[in-house]
């Protein structure tokens, strides 16, 4: 029964801990920085699926969402316009059709966002507040290309080589905020690359000390100590310290090593020793005939006469 209590509060432990860790993994910080984006693998929204998010913003402008067929005709972008959301899309070159949301988001609160595709409706929710529109389109299924982009879209896509199918969305400020919790048909997508975009496994206040920066690589914080001066997973060894401590440990190898040598020489030359000397090893007792006394190291001491020696 005890044990049996163990291992729940075993499993319990385990899982709050892993839902801390998945919660930590989830969550970016974009900056607002001109050139900034975070690029996930795309996200096949041709018929039925959806993708949701929580967001927390104070801005009141900046783009939130984007996807494409990469130049052709169809495209979905979701922008904060006027502080509230804005979700405009377009299938098979048909006028873009376009959702707007009454729920203002720049109050620097937590809210739930989810982007439902249905063929040619769109549904866009924000908290418990549902909104849809349909595309006046001849073909029903959405064509995408593109990865999936959150807080702006890279430089090189606005160039002219690179056309981008919405033009105006050129022209829209990277958004300033939170996002956490992204999933794509219940699924959490992973982070291909980003630019101008924290993510908070590196923690609120950085883990890195004397100026090492944080990144993540494979979802695990590391510490770049290359600038610093100093080593260590935060960047809080300093290498003068590193070089004593080596110095140290070398010194207490060779004490150690000269320390074998002369009780080597001592056993290989104990015929040598006159008979009225007595060898007491280091931590044990040597005794004598008025009594014993502890010696802490390897020494030569007189004793007593033997028996062979007084005889004589």
């Amino acid at each position: 029964m005890v044990l049996a209590m163990r291992h729940g509060v075993h499993l319990i432990w385990v899982g709050l801990l892993v839902c801390c860790m998945l919660d930590l993994g989830a969550s970016l910080e974009f900056t607002g920085a001109e050139g900034q984006w975070a690029r996930f693998p795309m996200w096949n929204a041709c018929c039925e699926s959806e993708m949701s998010f929580n967001m927390k913003t104070k801005s009141s402008h900046g783009l939130l969402v984007y996807f494409d067929d990469e130049g052709f005709c169809d495209f979905l972008e979701l922008l904060i316009h006027n502080g509230r959301l804005s979700l405009r899309f377009s299938i098979f070159c048909a006028d873009p059709a376009t959702v707007l949301s009454d729920t203002a988001v720049n109050d620097s609160q937590w809210h739930e966002v989810t982007i439902r595709r249905n063929f040619k409706t769109t549904t866009l929710i924000v908290d418990k507040e549902i909104q849809w529109v349909e595309v006046k389109s001849k073909r029903r299924d959405m064509t995408v290309f593109s990865h999936l982009f959150l807080g702006g879209i890279p430089p090189e896509l606005k160039s002219a080589a690179l056309r981008l199918t919405s033009a105006a969305v050129k022209d829209q400020v990277p958004f300033k905020g939170w996002i956490k919790d992204l999933k794509v048909n219940n699924s959490e997508p992973v982070l291909v690359d980003s630019e101008g975009v924290k993510n908070d496994l590196c923690g609120t206040d950085n883990m890195c000390l004397n100026g090492g920066v944080c990144s993540v690589i494979n979802n695990e914080p590391t510490c770049d100590c290359s600038q610093t001066g100093y080593q260590g997973k935060d960047c809080s060894e300093g290498l003068a310290h590193l070089m004593m401590g080596d110095q140290g440990k070398q010194k207490a190898s060779l004490e150690g090593r000269r320390s074998a040598d002369l009780a080597k020489a001592v056993k290989q030359h104990a015929d040598l020793i006159p008979s009225t000397l007595r060898l007491s090893s280091t931590s044990h007792v040597a005794r004598n005939g008025h009594g014993c006394t502890v010696f802490n190291k390897c020494q030569i001491r007189p004793s007593l006469p033997l028996a062979a020696d007084t005889q004589k």
